[in-house]
């Protein structure tokens, strides 16, 4: 099995009741099975405590129900019960591996950290990561190994093009778009869309739709090209090749063009925005969200405005 990590991946550390907006508030907690079997052995108070918090929800996972938006276990002095009185090693998994994420390709994995954890944000957004071009292992897979070829070299193009610092970002954005088939036709429609769509979304803090609502106002700053261009190849790393189950290798790139235009919309409302900070509430509230994506992918495949020729378009000065 190959594995391919990031140089950022082995440099995260949780900083705990230091965390700006720790994970431990505004997300279930999934408990795996095994977890949920040691926890119902604990003796004492703590024991009782935890089978008492663990529910099935309505898709039918276990999880330990919030209070107030707060992980039962999270203590006030912000904190992890589970971790004091069990250890580290009897986290939940779900615990036990955030802000890891694996992306598993069966004869190879990928991994990278998390957007929406602030720790794990700082590195990806202020360190360059250059995507693997090894020769993948691509043997006894289940999956169509010419379209799994054909995506890890496009993607590979991608990366080139997106990295090229001969060009301002939003030009290598918008040769990027060609690469994919798009032309400039220069009837730039209202990037308003955008945030019209946005606005339909659910979010965990219930001031964040205000935030984009003002943001619609202004223009995207220009002033953050490297942290879009990180941005725009953990995009590429995290997300284009799961095209290969048939789904649209397109929705990766336009999963980061709303994100591109929503953040540095945001930003340029601020006098002296924290854009890495900006960008790592987008992840927690939109890019990390189940029912949030499902609602993107729908408009990206059924809305003409979210067509490569007029996102080029909305590009241009």
């Amino acid at each position: 099995m190959q594995k391919f990590y990031p140089d950022y991946y082995k440099k995260f550390k949780c900083i705990a009741n230091q965390c700006p907006d720790s994970c431990c508030q505004g997300w279930d907690v999934v408990v795996d099975e095994k977890s949920e079997l040691f926890y119902n052995d604990v003796k004492g108070e703590f024991g009782d405590k935890l089978r008492k918090v663990t529910v099935t929800d309505e898709d039918g996972d276990r999880i330990f129900t919030l209070n107030n938006m707060r992980c039962p276990f999270w203590n006030k002095d912000e904190l992890c019960d589970i971790y004091i009185n069990l250890g580290e090693e009897n986290l939940c998994e779900t615990c036990k591996k955030f802000p890891r994420i694996t992306m598993d390709y069966e004869s190879f994995t990928e991994h990278t950290l998390s957007l929406a954890c602030p720790e794990a944000a700082k590195l990806i957004l202020n360190e360059d990561f250059i995507i693997p071009e090894k020769n993948y292992n691509l043997n006894n897979v289940s999956y169509n190994r010419e379209n799994m070829d054909k995506l890890l070299n496009l993607r590979t193009e991608a990366q080139k093009i997106i990295i090229n610092k001969d060009l301002p970002f939003r030009e290598r954005l918008k040769q990027l778009l060609k690469y994919f088939g798009g032309k400039s036709n220069f009837s730039k429609r209202n990037i308003k869309f955008i945030f019209d769509i946005h606005e339909r979304l659910e979010f965990i803090n219930p001031e964040y739709k205000n935030i984009i609502k003002k943001a619609s106002d202004y223009n995207q700053s220009d002033k953050y090209d490297e942290i879009y261009t990180r941005l725009a190849v953990y995009y590429l790393y995290r997300y284009f090749l799961n095209a290969v189950d048939g789904s649209d290798m397109l929705d990766t790139i336009k999963k980061f063009f709303c994100a591109y235009i929503i953040t540095a919309s945001i930003a340029s409302a601020k006098e002296n925005p924290d854009v890495i900070r900006i960008i790592q509430n987008y992840s927690k509230e939109v890019e990390h969200s189940y029912d949030n994506n499902r609602t993107l992918e729908f408009f990206f495949e059924n809305d003409d405005n979210f067509s490569i020729d007029n996102l080029i378009s909305l590009l241009e000065k």
